[in-house]
């Protein structure tokens, strides 16, 4: 590698753990505002081969080339943004392969600054996408952990990705989170359905379950607002997400699918929760994220070619004041 390129690079995140240390100090002085986010990263695999998994697409030699370089700019891509979010204090990702992304992400890039704690699932997902959490231990102090199984297997189904449940002390109140990636509509057939219906199911029961009152549950729930999956949870949980036709009918959204906005990605709150909630849940636009000809999500790849962009789905945050 040129000395010029190392250079520049030296200069960039120099840059960054400047500012990440800038926004630690502000969140500090500013500890009323509790920021959370959540964001399907597309595909976040390493580069090396787990052979319980079937991430072949994902290597070296692979027909998409997926090599260190490109590995270690979608990390710096990710750590940016989350710097441009002013550091949320919980950060649901969906499409994590394991351990070794985290661990890369939070440790060797300049988000190392932010001190990032997580936790992430070891689903039976063929594929091996998992979700995780990140958090900021002196915000939300975890207490416990665990992986809710969707008893697709148990059904005849393919297995899918676990839902992550922690429980953690912010100020002097409990809150609950739960991250979520449903299964995918695609070909919308009997067994599409029921592996979402079983999904919805477990996720009722995690919430039965927990019966506290503050709980938030955010993720890729592969629908949007007004599907019908959301029946049930209705009944428990109040959405953070703008609702009105004339809104969803702009260019507004966290996904782009064949000429049309929508969010799939949604951010829910039990009511005593939504009492603390600043307003609704935005999507977070920054021109990076974004093709700048289209101005569509810059995702990483499109089919087998590599477009350099950081993901296909655009981040989404909610704030709250939890200081009382």
């Amino acid at each position: 590698m040129k000395v010029s390129l190392l250079f520049a690079i030296f200069v960039r995140m120099r840059c960054l753990i400047i500012l990440l240390l800038m926004l630690l100090s502000m969140i500090s002085a500013h500890g009323q505002r509790f920021r959370v986010a959540t964001w399907n990263i597309e595909n976040a695999f390493d580069t090396v081969r787990d052979e319980s998994k079937d991430d072949l697409d994902f290597l070296p030699h692979a027909e998409r080339h997926w090599h260190s370089g490109r590995y270690w700019r979608k990390l710096r891509g990710i750590t940016q943004t989350l710097a441009a979010m002013e550091l949320p204090a919980l950060v649901g990702f969906q499409e994590v392969e394991n351990d070794t992304v985290l661990r890369d992400l939070t440790r060797r890039t300049a988000l190392w600054s932010a001190r990032y704690k997580y936790v992430i699932t070891d689903s039976p997902d063929t594929r091996g996408i998992d979700v995780a959490l990140l958090y900021n231990p002196k915000v939300f102090s975890l207490l416990s952990w665990h992986a809710a199984r969707i008893p697709s297997v148990e059904h005849g189904l393919r297995p899918t990705r676990d839902i992550l449940v922690a429980s953690g002390i912010v100020g002097k109140d409990t809150l609950h989170v739960c991250v979520v990636h449903l299964p995918s509509r695609r070909n919308n057939d009997k067994s599409t359905r029921q592996k979402r219906t079983l999904a919805v199911a477990t996720l009722c029961n995690v919430l039965d379950s927990l019966n506290e009152k503050k709980v938030l549950i955010m993720g890729d729930f592969n629908a949007e607002p007004g599907d019908e999956i959301f029946t049930d949870l209705s009944k428990r949980l109040v959405t953070m997400m703008p609702s009105e036709r004339k809104i969803l009918n702009e260019k507004r959204g966290t996904y782009y699918f064949r000429g049309i906005w929508g969010y799939l990605d949604h951010i829910l709150v039990s009511p005593e929760l939504h009492k603390h909630a600043l307003g609704k849940a935005t999507e977070c636009r920054f021109p990076w994220l974004l093709r700048t000809e289209k101005q569509i999500p810059h995702r990483t790849y499109g089919g087998t070619s590599y477009l350099g962009g950081i993901s296909d789905h655009l981040p989404l945050i909610a704030d709250f004041n939890l200081e009382n």
